[in-house]
């Protein structure tokens, strides 16, 4: 007969193991993964390259006052954002209800008594 995994010697063998055989393991593992970590954050962060446009005085004044001539006139109301629970579109599921209709344990002992 086959002895359960509940038995007291498969539960202390299974302990061993998870001591002696995997313990080491994940601890090396968790070794590797934590010192690659620690080198990707000694790494400098890359600074991203903005690209500049040479840019005319005139036109940089032109572009100014339309701005202003334009904030004074009309201002611009950002839309609010729809969430994303919005965006999904779930399909909504309809039960059945159930063709069998079992009687009420009230109402079967009415019906005994009557």
């Amino acid at each position: 007969m086959a002895k359960s995994s509940r038995a007291s010697t498969i539960k202390a063998n299974n302990q061993r193991l998870k001591r002696n055989v995997f313990g080491p393991v994940e601890a090396a593992r968790m070794e590797r993964l934590s010192a690659k970590l620690r080198e990707i954050a000694a790494q400098p962060k890359p600074i991203p390259e903005v690209e500049m446009k040479p840019v005319d005085e005139a036109e940089e004044a032109k572009a100014a006052e339309k701005g202003s001539a334009s904030d004074e006139a009309t201002m611009e109301v950002d839309a609010p954002k729809p969430s994303k629970r919005s965006e999904r579109k779930r399909i909504e599921k309809h039960k059945k209800p159930s063709k069998i209709v079992f009687p009420k344990y009230k109402d079967r002992v009415t019906k005994k008594k009557r």
